[in-house]
C-alpha cells in the first residue's frame, strides 16, 4: 500500500507497519545498541578524538581552580557568558570525585548517547509510537564531528532533540509544562552550543509552521503562539548580546563546491573509507529508493526542518567568527534527522527483516573496526607516555610534528587511529597529556576568551603567541628558524618518519627519548636564547 511522502501530521498508515511490536524487544534493542556504542570507552583511557585531550587539559585546570601552584602559574579560570560551556561545568565537578580519565570517559559516554536518545525520543513524539527505524541512528553516532572532538556541539544535538520531542508531544495539550521545560532548556542549550539552540529553534519552528493556515483565521491565537515562542528564546538572545562572541569579528571562509559536496559524508566518517562510503550509500540510497517507491513517510514538520537544514548547509561558510566546520555541523544534524524525521512504510515483512539484518550487520562491522582502532591506540599512548616520562613538572615544552604532506608514505603505513578516513589527523592534541599527566606547559591549549573559560598567564601567553600554529619539523634543522628561547624541551610528533633524529641543531638540542610516535629533546640551557641573540 503506497503512501505519500509528506503528510501534515496525521497518521495515515497502518499502526502495524510503524509500531515496534513488543515493548520488551524494543527496549532490549535500545539497551543492547547503547551497550555496544559505549563499549569502546572501556578499551582505552584516552580515546583518539582529535580535540578531546585539549578539552580534558582545560577540565584539569578548571578542576584545580587555582589550588595547584604549577597549573596556576600557567593558567587562570576566566568565567564569562560563553555559549560553549557544557563540558566545562560537568567534567571538573566529576573530577572532584573520580580520576581524570574516568571522569573524561563518563563525560564522553553522556555526549555520545545524547543524540542517539534524542533521535529516538523525537521520532517517538513525531510518530506518536515506538518504531524501529530511529534506532538506526547508531550508524551515525560515531560521526566525524564527534571523532574530531566537537563535544559541546554533539551534546547540544541530543538536548535539542529531547526538548523538541517534548514540544511536539505536549505543546498543544500541556503548554504550561512545555514552557517550564523549554525556557530553561533554551538557556541550557545556549551555554551548551549555539548550533544546538538553532537546531531546537528549527525543529519547533517547523512544528509551528504547520499550524499557520489554521491560525491565520484566529489572529489572537497566532499572536499568543508567536509570543510564547519568543519568550522561549528571549533569555538566550539577551545572553548572546552580552557575550564576547556577539561583537567578535573574524574571517569568513567558504569551501569550494567540490569540498562542500565531500562534506556530505561527514555523518558516516569513521576509520575505513570504503566502509564509510558503503554505509552512506546504503542509508541514503535506501531512503531515495523509498521515496521513489512511495514507501517513505515524512511528516510535514520534519520535512520542513530537513529542508531548512539543507538550505543552511548550502549557504553557511566553513569558518565564521573564529569557529571552523560551521557548515559541516549542519550535515551532522541532517544525519540524525534522517533517522528521527522519517520512517519506511508498507514494507513487506521479508524485506523489512532483510533491511534490519543489513543494518545490524553494518553496525556490528563499524563498531568492530572502531573498537580495533581504539585498542591499537593504546600502543601509541604507551609510547608517548614513555617518551615524555622525563618531562619535569612546571617545564615548558615546544611541540612540532611531521605533517602528512611531508611524508605521505609514512602516514599511509601508520595506525588508523592517527587519521580519520577523510584524511584528518587525530593526534595533534595528544601533547595535552603533558599538562594532564606531567603538569607541564605546551603552547596550544584552547583558551579563546569567547569560547573557553580559561586564559593563559604571562609569560606563557607571549610564548604561545610567538609560536602561533604548530611548526613543521624541518624548521628545527636551521638554527634561528624556530625560536626556542623560554622552552625547556621539544616534543616531535611522528618521530618515526625522521631517519636521523640527531641531525637537529646539536648545539641547541639533546635527544632524550624516542619512539615511532614521538621524540623528546632537551633544549640546552641558554643555548636557544644565545642563538636568538646572535641573529
Amino acid at each position: 500500500m503506497a503512501r505519500s511522502l509528506f503528510d501534515r501530521g496525521r497518521i495515515l498508515i497502518p499502526s502495524s507497519v510503524l509500531h515496534a511490536r513488543g515493548a520488551r524487544a524494543w527496549w532490549a534493542a535500545v539497551i543492547a545498541l547503547s551497550a555496544m556504542l559505549l563499549a569502546p570507552l572501556l578499551l582505552v583511557d584516552v580515546p583518539p578524538l582529535l580535540d578531546y585531550p585539549n578539552h580534558l587539559a582545560r577540565m584539569v585546570i578548571l578542576a584545580a581552580d587555582g589550588r595547584d601552584p604549577i597549573l596556576a602559574r600557567f593558567y587562570t579560570p576566566h568565567w564569562a557568558i560563553i555559549p560553549d560551556l557544557a563540558i566545562d561545568v560537568i567534567t571538573p565537578a566529576l573530577m572532584q570525585w573520580l580520576p581524570v580519565h574516568v571522569a573524561g570517559r563518563i563525560m564522553l559516554g553522556v555526549v555520545l548517547m545524547l543524540p542517539v536518545l534524542g533521535t529516538i525520543a523525537y521520532s517517538r513524539a513525531l510518530m506518536r509510537r515506538r518504531t524501529w527505524w530511529p534506532l538506526g541512528c547508531v550508524l551515525v553516532a560515531y560521526n566525524a564531528a564527534l571523532l574530531e572532538g566537537f563535544l559541546n556541539f554533539t551534546a547540544s544535538i541530543g538536548i535539542a532533540l529531547l526538548l523538541a520531542a517534548a514540544w511536539l508531544r505536549w505543546r498543544d495539550e500541556r503548554p504550561a509544562l512545555v514552557g517550564l521545560l523549554a525556557v530553561p532548556g533554551a538557556v541550557v542549550l545556549f551555554f551548551c552550543h549555539l548550533m544546538g539552540l538553532l537546531f531546537f529553534a528549527l525543529l519547533i519552528g517547523a512544528h509551528e509552521i504547520i499550524h499557520l493556515p489554521a491560525l491565520i483565521r484566529r489572529p489572537v491565537m497566532l499572536v499568543r503562539r508567536m509570543l510564547f515562542g519568543l519568550a522561549v528564546f528571549a533569555i538566550p538572545m539577551a545572553l548572546y548580546a552580552r557575550s564576547e562572541l556577539s561583537g567578535m569579528e573574524g574571517d569568513i571562509d567558504y569551501l569550494s563546491p567540490t569540498a562542500k559536496a565531500a562534506q556530505l559524508l561527514i555523518p558516516f566518517v569513521n576509520y575505513s573509507l570504503p566502509l564509510d562510503i558503503a554505509t552512506a550509500v546504503l542509508v541514503t540510497g535506501g531512503l531515495a529508493l523509498g521515496v521513489a517507491l512511495r514507501r517513505l513517510w515524512m511528516p510535514a514538520r520534519s520535512a520542513i526542518a530537513l529542508l531548512l537544514l539543507a538550505v543552511l548547509y548550502l549557504a553557511a561558510p566553513f569558518e565564521f567568527k573564529g569557529t571552523s566546520n560551521l557548515d559541516t555541523r549542519f550535515v551532522v544534524l541532517l544525519g540524525f534527522l534522517l533517522f528521527g524525521g522519517m520512517i519506511p512504510v508498507a514494507v513487506p515483512p521479508v524485506v523489512a527483516r532483510m533491511i534490519a539484518l543489513a543494518m545490524i550487520g553494518l553496525f556490528a562491522v563499524r563498531m568492530t573496526v572502531l573498537g580495533s582502532v581504539w585498542m591499537a591506540h593504546n600502543d601509541d599512548l604507551a609510547d608517548l607516555r614513555a617518551v615524555t616520562a622525563g618531562v619535569a613538572p612546571g617545564s615548558a615544552v615546544f611541540v612540532t610534528t611531521v605533517a602528512a604532506e611531508e611524508d605521505p608514505a609514512y602516514w599511509n603505513s601508520r595506525p588508523a587511529a592517527r587519521r580519520l578516513s577523510n584524511g584528518l589527523r587525530t593526534d595533534a592534541h595528544l601533547p595535552a597529556l603533558l599538562l594532564i599527566e606531567r603538569r607541564a606547559w605546551w603552547p596550544f591549549l584552547f583558551d579563546n576568551p569567547s569560547q573557553q573559560p580559561v586564559e593563559t598567564n604571562q609569560p606563557y601567553r607571549a610564548l604561545a603567541e610567538r609560536v602561533g600554529g604548530m611548526p613543521p619539523h624541518l624548521a628545527l634543522e636551521t638554527p634561528g628558524a624556530v625560536d626556542l628561547c623560554g622552552f625547556d624541551s621539544v616534543l616531535l610528533l611522528q618521530a618515526g618518519a625522521v631517519p636521523n633524529l640527531n641531525r637537529y641543531a646539536a648545539d641547541r638540542l639533546r635527544l632524550i627519548a624516542a619512539s615511532d610516535v614521538a621524540a623528546l629533546f632537551e633544549v640546552k640551557p641558554n643555548a636557544a636564547c644565545r642563538v636568538k641573540a646572535s641573529h
